[in-house]
């Protein structure tokens, strides 16, 4: 390991003693100039050298001035960028002001259509209610005391002319005199009406002429500002066009440059495949011959190799037919003692299978008894299980019987809480009646108060419409009649059973309700023969 040491050391003597010290080898010494060690120091010290960290301190100073500069220049208002954001900016404050009267206008209208859907409800929900049949039959009647009072005035008016026929000339002259001042009054007042209207509309009109021209103007001057702007753009546009024309000009004559020494290189890269192609060519030509030389040689060895193969073949045909020679001499005696074997062995086997058969007989006495024995043991162990399955089927018949019983006082269980639910359904089914009934019943007495609510605002209605009949001096007999209580426009008493309704009827069920009140001819008949003026109720 290297050591550095920079001057005397803390506790070391001034004077070095007398005695010489070894002299280091100069394998361990390692001299760091002052650069290294700074740099060894920072590194130890987790600090960035001096020129990394001047290098980042410009960066970071360069970013600041320039965000600096940015910041600068956006408040400018005499540069191009400066200039068009003062009129977005104009163009954005207009925009927001016409949106504002626009939405202030929509305000208005949308405040006065809600007040002519509230207007045009208000005269359907009146209409509706002057479709109603006791508003129709009221109107009827002030309908009919109108003609009443037309036809009493037409009486009096044909009374007044009787008599003013003896002097007809002169109230004629006087009712033309007075028919045309009327005229003429009328005529000044419209003409008055009328200019007033049009002083009022060409003001308006000036105004508005005043008012369009003066925007037309001030739209033109803004268009030619823009439009000076927008030339000055071109134009900067243009020269910037223009410069990067000479750049795309420089580059292409850089590439082109480039592209012929490219073409040199590849030409030269193809002399250079083409040379080595000759030479692949004449290698390949060579191994061509040494293939071939070697296939002659191959051809050869297995022609050597074939006739070998043939002479060893052919000797082994030779040595074949010389043992079959030989085998055919021996058959004979070969024939004897086969015959001897088979004789022998025909004896040996007849003593075996009698050996067998006795062997037989003892397995099979001997497999009969242990049968028995098994059949034996087999029948106590059937006897043990039958005794043990009676048992077992004892228990389980007192088994199911106990739970034949548990089933049916389960069953008795259920069939009680059944009918427990059957008498609560029941005592629901009631009480659900009771509800309805007494909904019903709120139901009639709601509708009843609503068709009271319906007759006194009637009542209302008619009475003024009564009171202003007569003070306009018209026959109030009709409206009279037509305002009686009780709807259905019948002559009989009010059912207070059906709302207090006044039906025509000849007769009534048991709830109320209306029978028919046409009859066809054969009641008419039976009318007719009868010894009394009234009807009989009979309708077929």
């Amino acid at each position: 390991m290297a050591t550095v040491q920079h001057g005397r050391r803390k506790g070391s003597p001034k004077t070095q003693p007398s005695q010489e010290a070894p002299a280091p080898s100069k394998e361990k010494i390692l001299i760091l100039s002052s650069k290294e060690w700074q740099a060894i120091q920072d590194r130890k010290n987790n600090k960035l050298p001096s020129d990394v960290q001047l290098a980042i301190d410009l960066q970071k100073d360069r970013q600041e001035k320039h965000e600096q500069s940015v910041n600068q220049v956006s408040t400018w208002g005499n540069t191009i960028v400066g200039k068009r954001n003062k009129r977005l900016n104009a163009r954005r404050l207009r925009e927001e002001e016409e949106e504002k009267a626009r939405q202030k206008l929509d305000i208005e209208e949308a405040e006065i259509k809600a007040a002519e859907r509230k207007a045009a409800i208000e005269h359907a929900k009146k209409l509706q209610y002057y479709q109603t049949d006791r508003v129709k039959g009221f109107h009827g009647a002030l309908l009919l005391s109108e003609v009443i009072k037309e036809r009493e005035a037409q009486i009096e008016l044909k009374k007044e002319i009787d008599n003013a026929m003896k002097n007809a000339d002169d109230h004629l002259l006087e009712w033309e005199e007075k028919q045309r001042q009327e005229a003429a009054r009328v005529e000044r007042e419209k003409a008055e009406v009328r200019s007033k209207q049009s002083a009022e509309l060409r003001k308006t009109q000036y105004e508005q002429a005043q008012e369009k021209r003066r925007l037309e103007i001030a739209e033109r001057v803004q268009d030619i500002e823009e439009g000076k702007a927008i030339q000055k753009d071109v134009e900067q546009f243009h020269k910037e066009q223009e410069a990067k024309i000479k750049k795309r000009e420089v580059k292409a004559k850089d590439l082109k440059k480039t592209y012929d020494e490219h073409m040199e290189l590849e030409k030269m890269i193809k002399e250079q495949q083409k040379i080595a192609e000759k030479k692949n060519e004449k290698e390949i030509k060579l191994y061509a011959n040494a293939k071939k030389k070697m296939a002659e040689l191959r051809k050869r060895r297995e022609g050597e190799l074939f006739q070998s193969f043939q002479d060893h073949q052919q000797a082994m045909v030779n040595h074949l037919a010389t043992l079959i020679k030989e085998q055919v001499d021996d058959e004979d005696s070969r024939i004897a003692q086969a015959v001897a074997e088979r004789d022998a062995k025909r004896e040996a086997e007849e003593v075996a299978a009698k050996q067998k058969r006795v062997n037989m007989q003892k397995e099979i006495n001997k497999h009969r008894l242990e049968t028995m024995n098994a059949n034996e043991l087999k029948q106590l162990q059937t006897n043990q299980d039958q005794s043990l399955d009676l048992q077992r089927r004892v228990c389980e018949d007192q088994a199911y019987f106990q739970e034949q019983d548990e089933r049916n006082k389960g069953r008795t269980m259920e069939e009680l809480e059944v009918q427990s639910i059957l008498q609560q359904q029941a005592a629901d089914r009631a009480k659900k009646f009771q509800m309805e009934r007494h909904s019903e019943l709120e139901a009639d007495k709601r509708s009843a108060q609503m068709v009271k609510e319906e007759e006194d605002e009637f009542q209302r209605y008619a009475d003024a419409v009564i009171e202003t009949a007569k003070e306009r001096g018209r026959p109030v007999g009709p409206l009279i009649k037509a305002k009686n209580a009780g709807a259905g426009g019948g002559n009989g008493p009010i059912f207070e059973g059906k709302s207090n309704l006044r039906p025509s009827y000849q007769a009534n069920d048991a709830y109320g309700n209306q029978l028919p009140r046409f009859a066809n001819g054969a009641a008419k008949r039976v009318n007719e023969l009868s010894s009394t003026s009234k009807r009989l109720g009979f309708v077929w």
